[in-house]
C-alpha cells in the first residue's frame, strides 16, 4: 500500500489515483498470472509429468520431518540432551547403562528447571 500524503500525493510522487490505478493494474496482473500458474498446474497433474521422479529427500528435510513427527515430550528431551552437548544421534549410538545415566541427568535437569519456574510464578 502506497502512503500519500496531505496533497494526495504518494511517496513515489504519484497522484493517488494514478498510484491506484498502478495498483488495480498490478493485482489484475498478479490474478492473471496465478490463474495461468494454476492451470499449467492442473493440466500437467491431471497428465502426469512422464519421466519425473522424487529427489531423495536432503538431511535438513529428514530432520525436520523427524522434528515435525516428535511429541512433545521428546522435543523437550532432545532439548535438554542438547543443552548437555549430546546430540540425538550421539544419544541414540550410546549403550543402554549410558543412556540412563543420561535421562537421569536430563530428568533431574527438567525437574529444576520446573522448580525454578514455579519459584518465578509464586515471586
Amino acid at each position: 500500500m502506497s502512503s500519500v500524503n496531505f496533497l494526495g500525493i504518494n511517496a513515489a510522487g504519484q497522484p493517488a489515483s494514478a498510484a491506484n490505478n498502478a495498483n488495480a493494474n498490478a493485482g489484475e496482473r498478479f490474478r492473471a498470472a496465478f490463474a495461468d500458474a494454476t492451470e499449467r498446474n492442473r493440466s500437467a497433474m491431471g497428465r502426469g509429468v512422464s519421466g519425473a521422479s522424487q529427489a531423495a529427500p536432503s538431511q535438513a528435510e529428514k530432520e525436520f520431518l523427524d522434528y515435525a513427527g516428535m511429541s512433545i515430550e521428546d522435543k523437550m528431551f532432545y532439548a535438554a540432551l542438547a543443552s548437555l552437548g549430546i546430540s540425538k544421534e550421539e544419544y541414540d549410538a550410546m549403550s543402554a547403562a549410558e543412556r540412563l545415566e543420561v535421562a537421569k541427568k536430563v530428568a533431574l535437569a527438567m525437574q529444576q528447571l520446573t522448580k525454578a519456574e514455579n519459584t518465578q510464578e509464586v515471586l
